[in-house]
């Protein structure tokens, strides 16, 4: 049992803390011939860091003709329509399928602030009015000028990212999220290192699990009784700048699923023991390609996956990355010379699975394989990293995943990760389009009494009944039942970007 801190030394450790870490650059190879015209603006990169260190991978701006709306920052947000089911709110993104984030106001304050949803995090920061690093200039900054029931406290935060770092004052006042207005403390960030110029977010809504002495966004709308159960389900959307029907539908679900996003029943897997309570981890059964299991080096350790908002990619440690590349059937592939970026043939078209609980869940081809490297001939690039970001077992599974589920994130029963097949074309309400695939595998139906479950393009992975049994070797029980099957969503697209996790992404 933990000995309860005080509230200002408890929220101290919250915010002072070596958390997170990114390495987004332009690196040599990064042009890109699916990427956006000239009418295309383009992000200030931060400076090149030391290769050695270094993430290599491209960061384009594209233009995005649907639901932008100018912002009095430098930046531009695809904006989701307004959910229609009640206390939940609208998930807008950078119109890459990038960054994932929500629009709140605080106090009596009127102005919108985009923060970056992140699910391996608790901890909820934004800019600051006293804010005068070169970042700042650029977004929305909030302080005493825009609420007056802001109230700020002597206790500094300081939170490290590895190549950046954000550091203030903590504050508290109302935070407006939705329906929602609960109390928080957060970190208001007078300092801001020149990494977040890149990106259009104004701070970071952190909706990870919290830590036994301090609590989160979660635990302050449940602690006030304004979540009917303390969950949270979350549909990512897509967009893209050629095709007309993008799919502005992103939506944050708080206290309850959304029942018309997905078909059949939630496949709930119970959370692995962390060494940092607000990861959301699981056990992972399998990674296939076309339904045919991926040797894994070492199968004797058990791998899990860190479902993280916060990430755009997947990253995985290296011996896992070069097994996982070198089995994608009839392709060639090879790495960086830092072995971290891998190389695939941009015709490929291997369906890749990952498998949790006895239920496949497919990722479609055009997220997990990344835009074309115009010095190498017909190869794209693969938004699978290698890169062991917290030992050799564990992979920190982002948005390229994410998009293809609807995924619930439950704090009961000593925590628990959802996952629900996301509805076909055409089907359930909610959001400004359902037309969210491209079918090409048939759906079974909801309710239906089935263990199909394909998340993404190719055709429907049938596997044994899952049951109450432990799964993925001893990690705890879960039930239930599985139906609906979908296709994939053949849209195009070309950023990539490692977005903010709540742990380090380099060695």
């Amino acid at each position: 049992m933990h000995t309860a801190l005080p509230t200002y030394l408890a929220l101290s450790a919250l915010f002072s803390q070596t958390a997170t870490a990114f390495y987004p650059y332009q690196p040599p190879d990064a042009s890109d011939s699916r990427s956006s015209s000239s009418k295309a603006r383009r992000i200030p990169h931060p400076s090149t860091p030391d290769s050695s260190r270094s993430l290599t991978l491209p960061l384009h701006r594209v233009t995005t003709p649907l639901g932008l709306r100018p912002r009095q920052n430098a930046y531009n947000i695809v904006n989701s329509a307004d959910p229609k089911q009640e206390n939940s709110v609208a998930i807008d993104q950078d119109g890459g399928d990038l960054s994932y984030m929500v629009a709140v106001t605080f106090g009596d304050s009127k102005e919108e602030y985009h923060l970056l949803l992140d699910s391996a995090a608790s901890n909820t920061w934004v800019m600051g009015q006293d804010c005068t690093s070169a970042a700042c200039g650029i977004h929305n900054t909030f302080g005493k000028g825009d609420s007056s029931t802001l109230t700020t406290q002597t206790d500094p935060f300081n939170i490290t990212y590895g190549t950046g770092s954000v550091s203030g004052l903590l504050a508290s006042d109302t935070l407006h999220i939705g329906p929602l207005s609960p109390t928080v403390t957060f970190g208001l960030a007078t300092t801001v290192s020149q990494e977040f110029r890149s990106y259009p977010m104004d701070g970071i809504l952190g909706i990870g699990r919290g830590t036994s002495s301090s609590s989160s966004l979660i635990d302050a709308l449940s602690s006030s009784n304004m979540l009917d159960s303390k969950l949270y389900g979350i549909h990512l959307s897509r967009n893209t700048n050629t095709n007309a029907n993008n799919f502005a539908d992103g939506e944050l679900n708080l206290g309850a699923t959304n029942p018309s996003r997905f078909t059949g029943s939630i496949n709930y897997i119970p959370t692995t023991p962390s060494t940092q309570d607000s990861f959301w981890e699981i056990p992972l059964d399998t990674a296939s390609w076309d339904n045919t299991p991926i040797p894994l080096p070492n199968p004797q350790k058990q791998r899990t996956a860190i479902l993280d908002t916060g990430t755009s990619y997947i990253l995985i440690p290296p011996s896992d990355a070069q097994a996982l590349h070198t089995s994608i059937p009839h392709a060639t592939t090879r790495s960086s010379p830092n072995g971290e970026i891998f190389y695939v043939p941009c015709d490929t078209n291997a369906t890749l699975s990952f498998t949790f609980n006895n239920i496949a869940y497919n990722i479609s081809t055009v997220d997990w394989r990344g835009g074309k490297v115009e010095s190498e001939d017909g190869l794209c690039r693969s938004n699978i990293v290698g890169r062991a970001a917290f030992g050799e077992a564990r992979w920190l599974v982002g948005d390229v995943f994410l998009k293809n589920v609807y995924s619930v994130f439950d704090f009961g029963e000593g925590g628990r990760v959802g996952f629900g097949v996301l509805r076909a074309e055409g089907e359930g309400e909610g959001g400004q389009s359902q037309s969210i695939v491209t079918a090409t595998a048939t759906a079974t139906g909801a309710g239906a009494e089935s263990t199909v479950a394909v998340v993404g393009s190719g055709t429907p992975t049938v596997l044994g009944v899952p049951s109450t049994t432990t799964a993925a070797g001893g990690a705890g029980s879960a039930s239930q039942d599985q139906s609906g099957a979908q296709g994939g969503v053949f849209i195009p697209w070309s950023i990539l970007l490692v977005a903010f996790s709540t742990i380090s992404l380099y060695i």
